[in-house]
Order: structure tokens, then C-alpha cells, then sequence
């Protein structure tokens, strides 16, 4: 857990409380206690039926966690919705297979789109996800000191997970003192052509803005690792790294994908570097044109209760950081008490930045990647 002191966020001198308050921990209240925007959901989602999703395959576990969550959501609201999901493509692909879909005029592949806030911000742009009052919605109290606002700007999206961004290894091959402590162990020559990086530049671009370690250093940064990798690859495909094809990802999207390995008993491991930690923030929103968009909301209402965010840790490895019980916490730890920069995803800090920015840097750094390791 974390120790309770102020972090600051230098360079933007931005300081948050990482200590909350035990609040809002009981079960789903009884349907005569529910909000009634709440209770207006589970009416409409019972005349549903069905929950469609489509996202990354792996995302919450699949079907296979999905299935329990949709059971118990079921059991909790007394409705009977029958779970669709098929594996989907990655975040930035779904979101524009979805905003396509719009402009066809058919129904949304999904009920609810899983996004990082580049792809809120970008949803919301472009007018695909639905805009909710979702504070009349959600059951949960927020902590009073909560450090972030789980409601993305417009109420298109709600926050459902946290994800801790650093470096993913082959335990087998990556041991004792080669597990990298801070960045620059990456460099080792030992490691050159046995480094995956991913097709997004992950990590890389968002440490370069000027509040964390500035453009001119990420960008030198992301030139040498490009000579050092071996390949790029998606990020949850961390059988690459298990098997030994490559002995590391730099950067990973999170720490959660390397610990559900790590509980199948696969030699993988999860470093986050001392410099600086990225807190990806995981959302879910309601696209304009879903087939089923009560259910939808109400699923999202789930996955932020205490059985929700239970049964992510359970088949995900990820909770939300704000909420005391959050398992999530405890990567960040290691960058608090080594005073690194903490810097966390939001909406508004994509807002912030300014989002066309924060995409010409993306593009910049995959152009990197890609060509500089030709």
C-alpha cells in the first residue's frame, strides 16, 4: 500500500494525496436504496437481454472473465443479460471500426468501447460515444480523496482500471542484477535484438512531455532503443517474452498483463523503472449507435462497485487505484519512495497537453521506432 505521503509531480508541481479514505465499500444496495437513473438502467437493460462487447482479446480475461463478471452482475441486479463477446483488434483500430460504423448507419460492434483517454478524447471529438450523467448513475461513492476524476470531461466515458506502465521480462533470462532499475539498463549490449518494443511507441511519447522527462531526452531516448530492439510487438503479447523470443518490452501498457502470466506460472516479471511511472488509465464508454446501451451502462456501474473491481484483480490483475482496497497501488510504491515522477493518464491531462499535440508526438516516436530500427 501506499505510504500516505504527498507525491509531487515535479516539473509541473502538481501534488496528490495517494492516501484514501476507506468509504463506499459495501455490496450493490437493495433496489428501493438505488439511485433511480440506476434503477431506470436495470429496468431497461432486463428488456435488453444481451451484452455485446468486442474489444483486444485478452482484455479483462476474455470470455473468460467476462463471463463471471456478466454472472454476477446478474445476480446482483436480478436481470438475465446473455453475454456476446468476440475478440476484437487493438484500441486505436476498434475505436475507428466503431466511428465507421456510425457514419454507415449500422449498429456499433460493441456496446461498450475499452479505450485509454487518447481514445476518449478522440471519441468524444469525433461523436461516437455517448455522452451520460453518470454521476447520477454510478452507485460507488468516489473517495473524497480520490486524485482523479473517474468521469471523463462530457461524461462520455467512465474510469474502470489502472494500469501501471514499466517493463515486462523473461525471469529465465533477465535475473538479479540485469533486471533493469532504471532506464538506461536497457542500453546493456547484451540485450540488442533482444528488446520488443510496441507499434505505439507506449510509454515512450507520453514521458516526453514537460512535466515529466521533456521531449529532447525522450526523443534521444527512443532513437537508442530503436537500435536496440529486436522487434515491436502488441501489448499483451507477452508469450513473445515468455517463450524467450525476446528477454523484455520496453515499454509495456501495463503491469497487468504480465502478472495474469505470471499467475498461469509463465517466467515473466514487471519492473517499473525509479525515473518515473505512467498510471494508464483504463475506461469504458457507450458508443452513440450500441445495440444494447442499458445493459451497457450498467455493466460499467458494475465493474466500478467492490465486486467489479474484485473480479478484474481476479481475471484482469487490475482495480482502480482510488478505491482503498486497490491492489493496483502497489507497483507505484517503488517510484514514490524513489521520488520518480508519477504521472497520471486522465482525460483532462490528455486535454491538458493539448490532444492533437500529444498525437503528433505519438506519430513521431512510432515513426522512430519503425525507421531508426530498419
Amino acid at each position: 500500500m501506499l505510504d500516505g505521503r504527498m507525491i509531487s509531480f515535479r516539473g509541473g508541481f502538481i501534488t496528490v494525496l495517494v492516501t484514501l479514505v476507506l468509504i463506499g465499500l459495501g455490496s450493490s444496495a437493495p433496489a428501493q436504496t438505488r439511485p433511480p437513473a440506476l434503477q431506470k438502467l436495470v429496468e431497461e437493460a432486463k428488456k435488453e437481454g444481451t451484452l455485446k462487447l468486442q474489444w483486444l482479446g485478452g482484455r479483462l480475461d476474455g470470455d473468460a472473465g467476462l463471463r463471471p463478471m456478466v454472472a454476477a452482475l446478474n445476480k446482483m441486479y436480478g436481470t438475465n443479460l446473455k453475454l456476446q463477446y468476440t475478440p476484437g483488434p487493438d484500441f486505436p483500430t476498434m475505436l475507428n471500426k466503431i466511428t465507421q460504423e456510425k457514419a454507415a448507419g449500422v449498429p456499433s460492434s460493441t456496446d461498450i468501447n475499452l479505450m485509454t483517454s487518447n481514445h476518449v478524447a478522440e471519441g468524444t471529438k469525433n461523436g461516437v460515444m455517448k455522452k451520460m450523467d453518470w454521476g447520477s448513475i454510478l452507485e460507488r461513492p468516489v473517495p473524497s480523496d480520490a486524485n482523479v476524476n473517474r468521469i471523463a470531461p462530457e461524461g462520455t466515458a467512465v474510469m474502470i482500471a489502472s494500469r501501471v506502465v514499466g517493463i515486462t521480462y523473461n525471469s529465465n533470462l533477465v535475473k538479479g542484477d540485469d533486471v533493469p532499475d532504471v532506464m538506461e539498463d536497457v542500453f546493456n549490449p547484451k540485450w540488442k535484438g533482444k528488446i520488443a518494443s510496441t507499434p505505439f511507441a507506449t510509454g515512450l511519447y507520453q514521458f516526453a512531455a514537460k512535466d515529466m522527462l521533456g521531449y529532447e531526452y525522450m526523443k534521444n531516448y527512443t532513437v537508442r532503443l530503436a537500435r536496440q530492439i529486436g522487434g515491436l510487438i502488441a501489448c499483451n503479447a507477452v508469450d513473445r517474452v515468455s517463450s524467450g523470443e525476446f528477454a523484455m518490452m520496453v515499454f509495456d501498457c501495463g503491469h497487468d498483463d504480465a502478472y495474469r502470466y505470471q499467475k498461469r506460472g509463465a517466467p515473466v516479471g514487471h519492473i517499473t523503472p525509479k525515473e518515473i511511472a505512467r498510471i494508464n488509465l483504463l475506461y469504458m464508454g457507450v458508443p452513440v449507435h450500441a445495440e444494447h446501451p442499458n445493459a451497457a451502462a450498467l455493466f460499467i456501474n458494475f465493474m466500478n462497485t467492490r465486486e467489479g473491481q474484485a473480479l478484474q484483480w481476479e481475471h484482469a490483475r487490475h482495480d482502480l487505484h482510488i478505491y482503498p482496497e486497490a491492489n493496483t497501488r502497489k507497483p507505484v510504491q517503488r517510484v514514490v519512495e524513489a521520488r520518480g515522477k508519477l504521472a497520471l493518464d486522465s482525460v483532462e491531462r490528455e486535454l491538458s497537453l493539448g490532444h492533437e499535440e500529444v498525437n503528433r508526438l505519438r506519430d513521431e516516436f512510432v515513426k522512430i521506432l519503425k525507421e531508426w530500427g530498419k
